[in-house]
C-alpha cells in the first residue's frame, strides 16, 4: 500500500512593515531635532537634521533591519539621501484625505468594542507594528508606552503597576494597572457620544475649553479620531473625551496613540 507523502507546509513570513511614499516626523519633542545618518547604523555619520514636526519627506522605498531597529531611507529637504529609524517616522496622510477615507469609518467603534470585550488578540492586530501603543491619561502628562503587539496580547491580564502621570490639582501620582486606571475611562465613552476627525472642538468641550486642550506636539503629524461624551445636565463639567492617533502601515489604518481629556481647569 502506497503511503502518501507528508505535505510540505509553505512558510509565509510576516511582511516587513512599510510606510507610504511620503513620510513625516513623529514622537520628537518640541525644540529637538532628528538626526539623519549616512547609513542604517546608529554609529554612522550624521548627514543632516530634521525638525521635530517635519512633513512631506520622500521615502525611497529602501528599508533595512539591523538588530531590533528598522531603518528607512529618505530624501533630505536640502538634497541628498539619508537613513532614519522608523521609530520616528509615519506615513503622511493629508487631513482631508484621512477624514474621508472609508477605511476609518467605524474604526473608533471597533477600538472601543475591542476594549469592552477585553480582547487582547484583536487589540494587538490593530495596533501599529512599528510604533506599538502609547497612552496619556491626560494630554499634558508624559506618555506611557503600553507595548508592542506581542505584549499587548496580554494587556488585560497584565498586573504591571504603571505611573500614568499626576492628578491635575493634587499633583499626586496616578498609579495602577491598565485595568484599574485606564479601562474605566475608556468605558465611560463607549456608549453614545459624538465622534469627530482631527479636531478636539466639539459639543460642550468647544464652549469651555477650546484653545486650552491640545493634541500633543509630538503627535502633530498623526491624524486622529476623537470620541466625546457630553456632560449630563446635572453635572455640566463632567464631560470626557478620548482621541485615538491613527497611522497607515502596509496601507492599513493602525492604532498607535490614545490621549484622554476631561474638565480640570
Amino acid at each position: 500500500m502506497a503511503v502518501a507523502a507528508t505535505p510540505t507546509l509553505a512558510y509565509t513570513p510576516t511582511p516587513m512593515p512599510t510606510f507610504g511614499s511620503t513620510v513625516s516626523v513623529v514622537f520628537v519633542p518640541d525644540q529637538q531635532s532628528l538626526p539623519v545618518l549616512a547609513s542604517p547604523q546608529s554609529n554612522a555619520d550624521v548627514v543632516g537634521y530634521l525638525e521635530a514636526n517635519q512633513t512631506n519627506l520622500t521615502a525611497s522605498g529602501n528599508y533595512r533591519k539591523e538588530g531590533d531597529d528598522l531603518w528607512v531611507e529618505i530624501g533630505l529637504p536640502q538634497g541628498g539621501m539619508g537613513w532614519v529609524k522608523a521609530d520616528y517616522l509615519t506615513t503622511t496622510i493629508p487631513a482631508d484625505q484621512f477624514c474621508s477615507n472609508p477605511q476609518i469609518q467605524g474604526f473608533t467603534d471597533q477600538i472601543l468594542t475591542i476594549f469592552s470585550q477585553k480582547d487582547g488578540q484583536r487589540l494587538a492586530a490593530i495596533v501599529s507594528p512599528i510604533h506599538g501603543l502609547r497612552l496619556r491619561t491626560h494630554w499634558s502628562n508624559a506618555e506611557v508606552f503600553l507595548g508592542d503587539r506581542q505584549i499587548l496580547d496580554g494587556l488585560f491580564q497584565d498586573t504591571t503597576t504603571y505611573t500614568f502621570g499626576v492628578e491635575k490639582f493634587s499633583q499626586q501620582p496616578i498609579q495602577g494597572t491598565f485595568q484599574e486606571v485606564v479601562y474605566p475611562l475608556l468605558m465611560d465613552v463607549f456608549e453614545g457620544g459624538m465622534e469627530t476627525c482631527n479636531t478636539l472642538d466639539q459639543g460642550l468641550a468647544a464652549d469651555w475649553v477650546s484653545g486650552y486642550i491640545q493634541w500633543p506636539f509630538e503627535y502633530a503629524n498623526l491624524n486622529y479620531l476623537a470620541r466625546f461624551r457630553p456632560a449630563p445636565a446635572q453635572d455640566e463639567l463632567n464631560w470626557r473625551m478620548w482621541a485615538f492617533g491613527i497611522e497607515w502601515v502596509n496601507q492599513q489604518p493602525t492604532l498607535t496613540v490614545m490621549v484622554h481629556y476631561q474638565w480640570d481647569f
